[in-house]
């Protein structure tokens, strides 16, 4: 059985096509399903992008407990309030945007949980804030707030103005690619458990070898006969040798 590739289809003499937009098609959905199990969690996070949950009734208890300089209410956020921990830690994906009351109830968080809370407070206090995003990051600013590295106009892509709005897309002015790279294996990639690697890899490499596999066994299961070993042939016993003087099958004596 041989293969034909025609207009970049994989065709088998059974007919069974597999199209390159197919391959496409599973190895974005292993992908998704690998990264998301529950892929509803990554739809609400796109959601809570687009329009943040900032609750502050929420946080309304732990707001009267803090000080009123933004600044103060920043440090406590990020020390005791929620620690950081990857969102593969927290909630088993690689990316997780949470509403204000999940990120409170996990007691821990990357910089989108801190922001929702911190957020949250100043609202709670009214002061005024709004939050700005980069490639890789998102924070809260606020009158007086110190920019540094990580948080500064130059790497922003976008913000909103405090009311729950969409997020004002641009191309940051200081963009990195090589840097950005080492963000993304260190954000996403590094925290990301063992067995979740394994099993990314290992069906993205099935899939990828679907084809080869498919054909090795398809040629060797239609082997020329020539090239298979053939039956031995079963040996008829031999008959019985007649000796003089005994008695022939016919009744004849010989």
């Amino acid at each position: 059985m041989h293969r034909r590739r025609i207009r970049g289809t994989i065709e088998t003499v059974k007919g069974v096509k597999i199209t390159r937009p197919a391959f496409a098609l599973l190895f974005v959905a292993w992908v998704v399903v690998t990264l998301y199990p529950d892929p509803l969690v990554l739809g609400r996070s796109i959601q809570n992008l687009r329009h943040p949950d900032i609750d502050a009734a929420a946080v309304a208890r732990l707001a009267r407990q803090l000080p009123d300089k933004p600044a103060l209410i920043e440090r406590a956020v990020l020390g005791s309030v929620l620690p950081y921990s990857y969102d593969w830690q927290t909630a088993g994906v690689p990316w997780y945007f949470p509403t204000t009351r999940d990120a409170l109830r996990q007691k821990s968080g990357d910089c989108e949980s801190r922001a929702v809370v911190l957020a949250a407070i100043l609202r709670a206090k009214h002061i005024p804030y709004h939050l700005v995003m980069s490639i890789d990051h998102i924070w809260v600013d606020y009158p007086g707030k110190q920019q540094n590295s990580l948080e500064n106009d130059a790497v922003a892509i976008g913000g909103d103005n405090g009311d729950g709005s969409l997020f004002a897309l641009h191309w940051p002015k200081d963009f990195d690619p090589w840097n950005e790279v080492q963000n993304q294996v260190g954000l996403y990639w590094t925290p990301m458990p063992l067995a979740r690697k394994a099993l990314l890899l290992g069906g993205l490499l099935f899939i990828s070898l679907w084809n080869a596999l498919a054909a090795a066994l398809r040629n060797a299961r239609s082997a020329p006969l020539a090239l298979r070993p053939l039956p031995c042939p079963k040996r008829r016993p031999a008959a019985a040798a007649v000796l003089p003087g005994r008695l022939a099958p016919g009744g004849e004596r010989v």
